[in-house]
């Protein structure tokens, strides 16, 4: 059960950061080809706390959860 609770409260944070830097973005004096660079990189931030934080507890537990 907690561990459900951990990936929703991960997705949610994921989605708020992202959310929030699709806010920002525009408000950032910064050339268009940059802005890409920088998209991509808080993309693959997103990934890796997913990655991190909600796949592999989740495939650690999983064995548990089926035996």
């Amino acid at each position: 059960m907690d561990l459900i609770i951990q990936l929703i409260i991960i997705m949610l944070i994921c989605g708020f950061v992202y959310w929030i830097w699709t806010l920002i973005r525009p408000l950032l004096p910064i050339a268009g080809v940059f802005a890409q660079v920088v998209d991509i990189l808080v993309i693959i931030l997103v990934a890796f706390i997913v990655i991190f934080y909600a796949l592999i507890p989740l495939l650690r537990t999983l064995p548990r959860m089926l035996h």
